[in-house]
């Protein structure tokens, strides 16, 4: 749990025993003046552009923390909050990340050299129902009569919406791509770690098939309008290209290598809607089949909900292995359940959510989360999740862009921002791999990062599988392949 994690770092941090804290021996900290801590551009070399600027910037907030003045530069945050879907978290991290920057690291233009402050950023929440259609649409019109240097998209779910931000000209950053729209749209970005349903989705086979090598998956998918597609797409076609076939026996058009390589792979493909699942019976038409591993990704709830039904019908981990996304990650759920589901693994971004099994300034990212959300959210039942991380990390990553692209008087140009992040080639992202829009293939032009991690329930915590960091299953897919968007038999 986050609680006892965010009290042993802030202690930590506070007396100088991170790469992320004040210097050794005072335990002082002062706030508003000159910062002693040197740039050290070593580390942009080793990890990638600004890693010294991040590196710098978070040691002086624990020594010398700046408080952000003047006009503040707007984010717009649309965000899913309802009786069906509903990521509150992600919100609320935003904000949480959105104060820490504001309160310690003197906003955006701040010189820690010289102790000047720069300005701060102001976060537009807009939340929407996804069972009123009109309502999604709506924060488009309320963000763009807001004026903010750009928009952060949490998870959309309307594939229309992008366009209309474009037609506002506002630009877009995705937190969680997860439509059609998010990836193919030139002039948006997806920079979330894990890279929304092409990192994690994808990830979820490549793990399944290439690492387990399992090749009979039972594949329950979320009925949702994203789940049609990150289902169809990025989970059906790379199993259907393993396979070198369709389950129905039809041929698989792709330019993958990985082609036919596992023809006697199977899978049972269960729609789970938004609306009343009958998860007994799913999980009675997963224990039938008997798979090798299961792979799932939805909201959170429907994920252990699923679960709990797999335990009444004799499920354990040994059995057959659960792989589930980030998005199933629900920390207070999962300790409840404790050795019941031990050994249950879940892919997403990098794992800050463990720092011990982080080292060096990946170590710091996830230090710094678990204090900071500690410090600024109090929403304790939400800090732990898979969004919250998504949430906190996106807008820190907004900030490191605008940090590029402002002058000495905190005057932000956008379309210099927008060039900075369409130019990121293993840019340092603050808990993440790295940024690499300059990199996105085609037909996903939209998409900045697609490794993901894997974590492993040990009965009390998610603990990161450290063989399997950083890694990515687009080779399941071939390059220019069609998108696929609807079910194909």
């Amino acid at each position: 749990m986050l609680v006892p994690i965010a009290l042993a770092v802030s202690a930590a941090l506070a007396f100088g025993s991170t790469a992320a804290s004040a210097k050794a021996g005072s335990g002082q900290i002062k706030a508003n003046t000159k910062c002693a801590t040197a740039l050290k551009p070593e580390l942009d070399k080793k990890m990638g552009a600004g890693a010294a600027f991040l590196a710098r910037a978070i040691a002086c907030g624990n020594s010398n923390p700046m408080k952000a003045t003047g006009k503040a530069i707007k984010i717009g945050f649309a965000v899913p909050e309802g009786p069906v879907v509903n990521f509150p978290e992600y919100r609320v991290a935003a904000q949480a990340a959105v104060d820490y920057i504001n309160k310690e690291l003197g906003g955006v233009g701040a010189d820690p050299a010289t102790g000047k402050a720069g300005v701060p950023i102001k976060l537009i929440p807009c939340a929407f129902n996804i069972m009123v259609p009109t309502e999604q649409s709506a924060c488009v019109n309320t963000l763009a009569e807001s004026k903010p240097a750009l928009v952060f998209s949490s998870l959309s779910f309307d594939d229309t919406v992008i366009a209309k931000y474009a037609a506002a000209k506002l630009p877009v950053l995705v937190g969680t791509p997860i439509m059609p729209s998010d990836f193919i749209t030139p002039g948006v970005f997806a920079i979330g770690s894990g890279g929304g349903c092409l990192g994690v989705h994808l990830g979820l086979i490549y793990y399944a098939t290439q690492i387990l090598k399992a090749k009979k998956i039972a594949l329950p998918w979320a009925g949702s309008a994203p789940g049609i597609f990150c289902f169809n797409d990025l989970e059906a076609k790379p199993l259907d290209i393993l396979a070198g076939k369709t389950l129905s026996g039809a041929a698989v058009e792709t330019t993958s290598k990985l082609k036919g390589t596992i023809p006697t792979l199977t899978y049972l493909p269960i729609k789970v809607p938004t609306v009343a699942p009958d998860v007994a019976s799913y999980a009675a038409q997963i224990t039938k089949f008997a798979p090798d591993a299961l792979v799932y990704s939805n909201q959170g709830n429907f994920c252990w909900d699923l679960v709990g039904e797999l335990l009444k019908n004799g499920w354990t981990n040994a059995s057959y292995p659960l792989i589930l996304s980030g998005s199933c990650i629900d920390t207070v759920t999962m300790a409840k359940l404790g050795d019941k589901i031990k050994g249950a693994i879940t892919l997403g971004g990098l794992s800050i959510l463990d720092p011990d099994a982080l080292t060096g300034e990946y170590k710091v990212d996830a230090l710094t989360y678990g204090t900071k959300i500690f410090t600024y959210s109090k929403e304790r039942k939400l800090n732990g999740t898979g969004f919250s991380t998504a949430g906190f990390s996106g807008i820190m990553f907004a900030w490191q862009m605008m940090n590029e692209a402002v002058d000495a008087k905190g005057v932000l140009n956008v379309k210099t921002m927008v060039s900075k992040i369409k130019g990121t080639n293993g840019h340092r992202q603050f808990g993440a791999q790295s940024s690499n829009c300059a990199k996105a293939i085609a037909p996903y032009i939209g998409v900045c990062a697609t490794e993901v991690s894997a974590s492993v329930w040990d009965g009390t915590a998610l603990k990161a599988d450290k063989a399997h960091q950083g890694f990515s299953g687009l080779s399941l897919v071939g390059k220019g392949d069609k998108l696929r968007l609807s079910e194909v038999k």
